[in-house]
């Protein structure tokens, strides 16, 4: 009924017969829990909760809400509980986890249910958020919608399979280290991992406290532009969260591309990328210049330390929130997960707080050298094109441990900069599987990066193709 509709399209169905959006939540929910599983995506549907939760929205008839009616579903480690008092599972993708309840409601997702949205389910994680291929040996490993046998990336696997095979127009994912970015890279979306501190995390499953981001999934840069519009700003019970005057999303992208200064590394990002990567970021650049902004190559001063520091910082804090489940549950966890957090657990108090404070500093110097005279600059997400599920299974392949230290390689210094990014679908590698760029802003540029996101994606037209389910 709604396949492949964007979030005005959905608005203005139900805004016709807002009766009929009992009709769509129920085709939603059947399609999460057929197409769905069938893509192994989907972790919980509770379809009277939806339609309760619908039938509320029609009486109270606030038609004005900007999601009014309009169906989502999220990765699974957002937690929600209902006014019974029953809380939607809360496993975080792990056995280790098994039969976890959610005591509290994420804060964004109250934010989203204020907006007038209907909550349909909650979709696969990798376990703990911490892995990039999507593999998951206990939730199932969910299947890219564009070719099943391929990965949908990680590790908001299952959000990214959803809203690609347009079963809803946008999903909720998590970003420590490229796992919104990631999936929607592979899967043809677009993703934004915001500045750190812009959207609140409470009530959402913990990895790395310095490092989480929550961020949406779209197929079109304004439906993730409404998306962030509605979860944008202060929490207070976010120790993470900053005050800041958040823009009228829509508004901005208006203006254009047109003069913006957009910067290409010459370091690190390309040349830790496939050759047909490169020359797919390359042609973007160019199209950006050709589009009116000013395009020139920049260098970026030790960013390929970044990568490392990401990944030592994500297990340390992973160890410190873990360390006593891992412990007492190892048996229940995937040895690579298990591995990644017991490594932190060698991270000295001494050493992670030297391990911050540096940080600080790299952020300071990279803002400072970086970005006195730009406003974004552009790279690859996926270094490589995307491996099949396979050929990524590190249980089966020997190559899969190379492979899968390979893929974060241009997605984690965004996080350890604490800088925001949006993924933009590009076109298609040999295998007929999505190509993408990411745009890299300053703190709080979220505007200025949807700016240049809308006006590539009006040249590019990636969603005249769809997947055949």
């Amino acid at each position: 009924m709604i396949d492949f509709k964007s979030i005005s399209e959905i608005k203005s169905l139900v805004l016709k017969n807002p009766n009929s959006i009992l009709e769509i939540v129920n085709d939603v929910v059947d399609k999460l829990d057929s197409i769905g599983r069938t893509l192994n995506a989907v972790k919980y549907t509770n379809s009277k909760f939806s339609l309760d939760q619908a039938s509320k929205l029609i009486q109270e008839k606030q038609y004005d809400l900007p999601l009014f009616g309009v169906p989502l579903a999220h990765k699974e480690l957002f937690q929600r509980i209902q006014d019974n008092g029953i809380g939607w599972p809360n496993e975080a993708g792990s056995k280790s986890r098994e039969g976890n309840k959610s005591d509290q409601t994420a804060e964004v997702i109250s934010l989203l249910d204020k907006a007038g949205s209907i909550d349909c389910g909650r979709l696969v994680s990798v376990e703990y958020a911490f892995g990039v291929t999507g593999h998951n040996e206990y939730a199932g490993t969910p299947k890219n919608p564009w070719n099943q046998n391929y990965v949908c990336g990680g590790s908001s696997s299952g959000s990214a399979a959803i809203v690609a095979s347009g079963i809803i127009p946008a999903a909720l994912g998590s970003d420590t280290g490229g796992s919104v970015r990631l999936p929607s890279a592979a899967c043809g979306l677009v993703g934004i991992k915001p500045t750190q501190g812009l959207i609140s995390r409470t009530g959402v499953f913990p990895l790395s406290n310095s490092l989480d981001t929550v961020g949406p999934l779209t197929r079109s840069v304004t439906d993730a532009a409404k998306i962030i519009q509605i979860i944008a700003g202060n929490d207070y019970k976010d120790l993470s969260s900053v005050s800041v005057k958040i823009p009228e999303y829509i508004s901005e992208m208006e203006k254009g591309i047109q003069g913006l200064k957009i910067g290409l590394p010459k370091n690190y990002f390309l040349e830790g990328s496939d050759k047909g990567v490169s020359e797919n970021t390359l042609n973007a650049f160019r199209l950006s210049e050709k589009l009116g902004a000013k395009c020139k190559e920049i260098n970026i001063p030790n960013i390929e330390t970044a990568n490392d520091l990401n990944m030592l910082l994500i297990s340390t804090e992973a160890a410190i929130a873990h360390q006593k489940v891992a412990l007492e549950r190892h048996h229940d966890f995937n040895q690579q997960t298990l591995m990644r957090i017991l490594s932190g657990v060698f991270t000295s108090p001494n050493e992670y707080e030297k391990l911050k404070k540096y940080r600080i500093h790299f952020i300071k110097e990279v803002i400072y050298k970086v970005f006195d005279d730009l406003d974004m600059f552009i790279a690859p997400v996926w270094p490589c094109y995307l491996p099949s599920i396979k050929d990524s299974d590190a249980g089966a392949s020997k190559e899969a441990a190379s492979i899968v230290k390979r893929i974060g390689h241009n997605t984690r210094p965004i996080n350890y900069l604490g800088l925001p990014a949006i993924c933009l679908p590009t076109g298609f590698d040999p295998n007929g599987l999505p190509m993408s760029i990411q745009l890299i802003g300053k703190p709080f540029s979220e505007g200025l990066l949807l700016r240049a996101a809308s006006s590539l994606e009006r040249e590019y037209n990636f969603w005249d193709n769809k997947p055949n389910i």
